[in-house]
């Protein structure tokens, strides 16, 4: 089996390209993008091990791409880490996991130890 996968959906290119390379020198395959409105096509594409998401204050499309992903047979069985700089936005999701899923809810900016922790307890290490 190949190293385990990381797809990653984020707005900002800059925290994409952070955590990217973070997570890529820690051996795993990462993939990256914003939100298009091909990413469940991606997800279901590559099939990765987990996916981080974020939500944003002003954009619904973290909202629907969980919604979707929970209710999908294909990616239902994929981890998901949520990250948001606000902090009522994840416990809005972490309330309704039965809609939303997500295992672990992370705020901005964060601890990349937390992240790398939290992959782990997903995963595993690389």
């Amino acid at each position: 089996m190949g190293r385990k996968h990381i797809f990653i959906v984020n707005g900002s290119v800059d925290l994409l390209n952070i955590l990217r390379e973070l997570l890529q020198d820690e051996s795993y395959n990462v993939t990256t993008t914003n939100f298009v409105p091909e990413t469940f096509d991606h997800i279901t594409a590559l099939d990765p091990n987990l996916i981080i998401i974020d939500l944003a204050l002003r954009s619904r499309a973290g909202w629907d791409l969980l919604e979707r992903m929970h209710g999908e047979a294909l990616t239902l069985g994929i981890p998901v880490i949520v990250t948001s700089t606000e902090p009522e936005l994840l416990e809005r999701a972490r309330s309704q996991t039965s809609r939303y899923g997500g295992q672990r809810f992370i705020g901005k900016p964060f601890d990349i130890d937390d992240v790398l922790t939290a992959v782990e307890e997903l995963i595993g290490s690389a």
